[in-house]
Formats: structure tokens, sequence, C-alpha cells
């Protein structure tokens, strides 16, 4: 009786994430072509799910940074540096790309309504 509770949560975890994995991929394309129409579907449709995915991945690249400086500072020098170089500069550049293209296409939506 459990076991065959698990296999059909385990079944349906499943599918919800096939559907999620293809609703992201689609919504990367179509922020790439269509930017305005996508976010604006995703607004009208309250899909929290694909807002909270397409936030965290904008967010991602910051968040991988500061977690791989900080793994990498506790080894070599076994403590947080708080220096740092050119490699963070850009990664917070390509990071302040990213969102501000988001937060465009997010404000002109929400303009338009």
């Amino acid at each position: 009786m459990i076991k065959k509770r698990l296999i059909n949560i385990a079944k349906i975890s499943g599918l919800i994430g096939i559907r999620q994995t293809y609703f992201l991929g689609r919504n990367w394309y179509l922020l790439i072509t269509n930017p305005y129409l996508t976010i604006k579907s995703i607004a009208e449709s309250k899909d929290k799910s694909q807002i909270f995915l397409i936030s965290l991945t904008a967010l991602a690249p910051a968040i991988v940074y500061v977690l791989a400086r900080i793994v990498t500072d506790l080894i070599i020098y076994g403590r947080i540096l708080w220096m740092t170089g050119n490699v963070f500069l850009i990664a917070g550049g390509i990071q302040a790309l990213v969102l501000a293209y988001l937060g465009y296409w997010a404000l002109q939506v929400r303009l338009k309504k």
C-alpha cells in the first residue's frame, strides 16, 4: 500500500518536473525572441512557479559565483577574502545586464496595463 503510493508520488513528481522544465525552456526561448509578450503572458497567467524559475535563472550566475568564491577562498586561504578582482566585475556586469533586460520588459508590461 505505501509502496504503491510512493510510486504514484514519484510518477506525478516526474511528470510535474518534465512539465516545468518544458515551460522554463520555452520561456527562455521566448524571452530572447519576444520578451514583452512572454512576460505579459506569465504575468496574466499568474504562474508563480515560472516567475520563480525565471527569477532564479536570472540570479543564478551571481549566486553560483558567490558560493564558488566562498568555497575557493576557504580552501586556498582558510578564510574569506574581501578583495575582489576583474572576474567579480565581469560577473557583476553581466548580472546587471540580465537584470536590467528583464526589469525593462517587466516595467514595460506593468506600464501598459
